[in-house]
């Protein structure tokens, strides 16, 4: 049924002429009498008492016009609510460890915008227990992080490297040796800091930014981002210190495994090439 012809119906209701409701919708009087009879005959029943100069609604029309208005009315909140649908973009959240965004992800964050770019996108800075309980929850697409998920409802795309360097204040880091800060980078590299250091940490984080800030400010030594500290050991503020660790570290992009062809699967396809060739 036409919604046209509630609209119609509404309005003969209201004005109780079949002449006035034609020019209040700019159509004719005969269409406005063709779209009642249309009604009449979808309801098997007649819907106006037709005397001379007073038109009024039957019992039957009385019903029909409450439901009228919520037809249309409905009809109406469905219009906006599909156009304000077709307005909204996809949801695409990613979430690094600090470590990875301090090392890796703060240097992409503009070309990461540029990508999602017809996306709403989210970004933030969790603790891998969390970056995991909200990927298992589907709360979250894409965890950037130094070690994998070994669960087989994760896949894990290795894509790319970052350096670390050990640096120190002072040109003989034993000077400082009371002043080491530990620096977390991940559940591997703890074991390998594990075997090859007995230091005992005056401060432990996870943030990079943060043990940088307090080695320039207090003195010290730890292992940083050699992206984030080459310009200050030009310059001879920190001092490079040889190191039996294996300071290539790497990164992966980890997600939830999908079932379906959808829209976030191809982002997540393309944003871990783009990852790759930006690493």
């Amino acid at each position: 049924m036409d919604i046209r012809v509630f609209k119609t119906f509404i309005q003969v209701a209201k004005t109780k002429h079949f002449g006035h409701a034609a020019e209040n919708l700019y159509i004719t009087q005969a269409a406005v009498s063709a779209r009642i009879k249309q009604l009449e005959e979808f309801y098997g029943t007649q819907l106006f008492i037709r005397d001379k100069n007073n038109l009024r609604l039957t019992p039957s029309g009385e019903t029909l016009l409450a439901h009228a208005h919520l037809m249309i009315e409905q009809l109406e909140q469905s219009k906006q609510a599909i156009t304000t649908a077709k307005k909204q973009k996809t949801q695409f959240t990613i979430a690094a460890t600090p470590n990875v965004w301090d090392a890796f992800f703060s240097s992409r964050i503009q070309e990461t915008i540029d990508f999602f770019s017809e996306v709403s996108l989210g970004t933030e800075i969790s603790v891998r227990e969390v970056i995991q309980r909200k990927l298992g929850e589907k709360t979250l697409d894409v965890g950037l992080l130094t070690d994998p998920i070994k669960d087989e409802d994760f896949t894990n795309t290795l894509i790319g490297h970052f350096e670390l360097a050990l640096v120190s204040t002072s040109e003989n880091h034993l000077d400082v040796i009371d002043h080491y800060i530990l620096v977390d980078w991940g559940l591997t590299f703890l074991k390998e800091h594990a075997l090859h250091h007995k230091l005992q940490p005056s401060l432990r984080t996870s943030a990079a930014m943060i043990a940088l800030e307090v080695l320039l400010s207090r003195g010290g030594f730890a292992y940083l981002p050699l992206a984030l500290v080459s310009t200050l050991i030009t310059n001879k503020t920190l001092y490079k210190v040889e190191t039996p660790l294996l300071t290539k570290r790497p990164i992966y992009m980890v997600t939830k495994n999908q079932s379906s062809t959808s829209r976030k699967n191809e982002l997540l396809n393309n944003y871990g090439s783009f990852l790759k060739s930006n690493a």
